[in-house]
C-alpha cells in the first residue's frame, strides 16, 4: 500500500508540475500579447508623430520662402 501511494503521489507530483509549466507558459503567452498590442500602438503613435512634423517642416518652409519673397 505504501508502495502505491509513493507511486499516486509521484504521479500527482507529475502532474503538477505539467499544470505549473502550462500556466507559466500561458502567463508568458498573454504578457507576450499585451506587449505586441502596446508595440503596436506605439508604432501607430511614431508614425503619426512623423507625420506631424513631416506637416510642420513643410509649413517652416513655406513660411521661409514667404519672408524671402517679401524681402526681395
Amino acid at each position: 500500500m505504501c508502495l502505491n501511494l509513493e507511486r499516486v503521489m509521484g504521479m500527482y507530483s507529475e502532474v503538477l508540475k505539467e499544470l505549473d509549466s502550462n500556466t507559466v507558459q500561458y502567463m508568458i503567452d498573454e504578457m507576450q500579447e499585451t506587449i505586441n498590442q502596446k508595440n503596436e500602438l506605439l508604432n501607430q503613435k511614431d508614425e503619426q508623430l512623423n507625420q506631424k512634423n513631416a506637416l510642420i517642416d513643410e509649413l517652416r518652409r513655406q513660411i521661409d520662402e514667404l519672408r524671402t519673397a517679401q524681402g526681395k
